[in-house]
């Protein structure tokens, strides 16, 4: 039962009471993987946000989530929309009963509803002002970890009775870089807590690195699906995305985006200094075109054919534009300016090995290598933006393509396929809570990606969560319900131009493997993030 330290309040500030007489729930076998499998659907933002995404839920958005085939709703919170201002322990249950209402209609609709705190007491991937006594750091703070127990012991009692097919919770949205020692341990109070009042209660937990990696401690723990969300490759997922600095002097994405580190780290990063090394033919008076994207205080790029320097030059970042920057970005660790602009050499010799480093420094981004011979041309998008990771060496063969050493082709979304492969071989149930495109990346590329066998083979195993609407800023939103008719998917009361095709491509796919996917996903994309 719930521990009288934890206060629920409502706007009359009076406690609310816990029926201690209650029996106990008594504890059942869940499949996990198929209620995974068996669930696609959506977020629905009503409460996403107080200042700026807080106009809550309408039936409507229900009745056309049950119309497209869906039986998922996450619902990604700020504490703040449901608690006083100034007082993240007093429940105002005006808000509440909102939440309350969404239950209602999913049972109604036939649509589970899972509640997430995307703003939990203590911690949010998009920092904001707070006041100073809710300005706390819920992976160290006690204060901020028993206000979140606090909420989740509160949505665990409200809602004991509710059946585990009808209502589950995401316990918070992506948390950042940390040991999981330390994150496994803040999320198991509010396991215990939860499962102490109902143990057949679902409770999502969104991977490390930001729902990117599975947390191993917790592959046994009963009843926890874990979350991750897909956001690659960022270059394509968030091109022109204005919350991401320098977004709008990456190339435009096409596809294939290869998973190829677009890092180049110096000594500076001596634990991930790599080259990028390409094998093949290279014919004398062939262009060598790199287009870097940005460059960390200082760093030397280098390119050798075989073992001979053939190009090297230096960045240096500063408070001047020069002839190298188009973005000035002075950060706490420096500058970090962005170029954009294309770095050229001709190989005065035939050759079998390019070498690609930096020498010298920090760490630079590549945003497309460029190998033009006579009238062919060969472009290489590296996709894979995750910090740290290291280059390798690659055959381009003489067809162009692009593959291992081995000849293995250099699949896109290696990250995602190895998380996907580790949960499988671990028996780890695990759901894809978010994922989705911005509305600036053009059509075609995305239309291609998901007729990738490759791409559609892994992100049909585990898929649930799209944005669902563009209401208040939500610019990766599958339909606007502003704008949706019963029988059309339109984007009416905006002017930007959002990715429908893609995210109804990819659906059609997905609905296609269903059958033989072992787990389940949840496409989902929003604003400042």
């Amino acid at each position: 039962m719930i521990s009288g330290v934890f206060l629920y309040n409502c706007t009359n500030e009076e406690e609310n009471p816990v029926d201690d007489d209650k029996d106990p729930i008594t504890p059942i076998t869940i499949d996990l993987n198929r209620f995974s499998r068996e669930h696609k659907g959506f977020n629905l933002l009503g409460k996403f946000d107080v200042n700026w995404s807080n106009h809550g839920f309408s039936e409507e958005e229900f009745i056309i989530i049950q119309d497209l085939g869906f039986n998922f709703v996450r619902l990604p919170l700020d504490y703040r929309t449901y608690t006083k201002a100034g007082d993240w322990n007093i429940f105002e249950e005006e808000e509440i009963a909102k939440i309350d209402q969404v239950i209602e209609w999913g049972k109604q609709y036939g649509i589970h509803i899972n509640i997430n705190l995307h703003r939990a007491p203590g911690y949010c991937v998009n920092e904001t002002t707070l006041p100073a006594n809710q300005d706390l750091y819920l992976w160290t703070n006690i204060v901020a970890q028993e206000a979140f127990v606090n909420h989740w012991a509160y949505f665990a009692e409200r809602y004991r009775d509710e059946s585990y097919q009808d209502v589950s919770f995401n316990l918070v949205n992506e948390p950042g870089d940390m040991d999981e020692n330390t994150y496994a341990q803040v999320m198991q109070k509010a396991i215990d807590k939860i499962h102490e009042i109902n143990p057949n209660r679902i409770i999502f937990v969104d991977g490390l690195s930001h729902a990117r990696e599975l947390i191993m401690s917790l592959k046994n723990a009963e009843n926890i699906i874990q979350a991750i969300h897909v956001y690659d490759p960022f270059t394509l997922t968030h091109y022109k995305a204005g919350w991401v600095n320098g977004s709008d002097t990456w190339p435009v994405p096409i596809w294939p985006i290869l998973d190829i580190s677009n890092y180049l780290y110096g000594p500076v990063k001596a634990e991930f200094q790599s080259s990028l090394i390409f094998e093949g033919v290279f014919s004398k008076d062939t262009e060598i075109i790199i287009n870097v994207q940005q460059v960390s205080i200082q760093s030397t790029l280098q390119i050798k054919l075989d073992e001979v320097e053939i190009y090297n030059k230096e960045f240096i970042c500063g408070p001047d534009l020069g002839d190298d920057w188009t973005v000035i970005n002075l950060t706490q660790w420096g500058y970090q300016n962005i170029s954009g602009k294309d770095y050229s050499v001709i190989l005065p010799d035939d050759g079998t090995k390019l070498t690609i480093s930096n020498i010298h420094g920090d760490w630079m981004t590549i945003n497309r290598i460029t190998i033009k011979s006579g009238d062919s041309e060969i472009t290489i998008i590296p996709g894979n933006t995750s910090w740290g990771s290291m280059q390798d060496n690659y055959l381009i063969t003489n067809e162009g393509e692009f593959t291992e050493m081995d000849g293995t082709p250099i699949i896109a979304l290696g990250d995602l396929h190895e998380t996907l492969e580790t949960a499988e071989s671990e028996q780890i149930p695990i759901m894809v809570g978010e994922f989705g495109v911005f509305n600036k990346t053009p059509h075609a590329p995305i239309s291609i990606s998901v007729d990738d066998p490759e791409s559609v083979r892994y992100a049909a195993r585990n898929w649930d969560k799209l944005f669902f609407s563009d209401n208040q800023n939500t610019f990766f939103g599958v339909v606007s319900s502003r704008g949706y008719g019963r029988h059309e998917t339109g984007c009416a009361g905006t002017d930007h131009d959002y990715v429908v095709i893609f995210h109804m491509l990819l659906l059609s796919k997905l609905f296609e493997q269903l059958t033989c996917a072992p787990f389940s996903v949840t496409g989902s994309a929003k604003a400042g993030q």
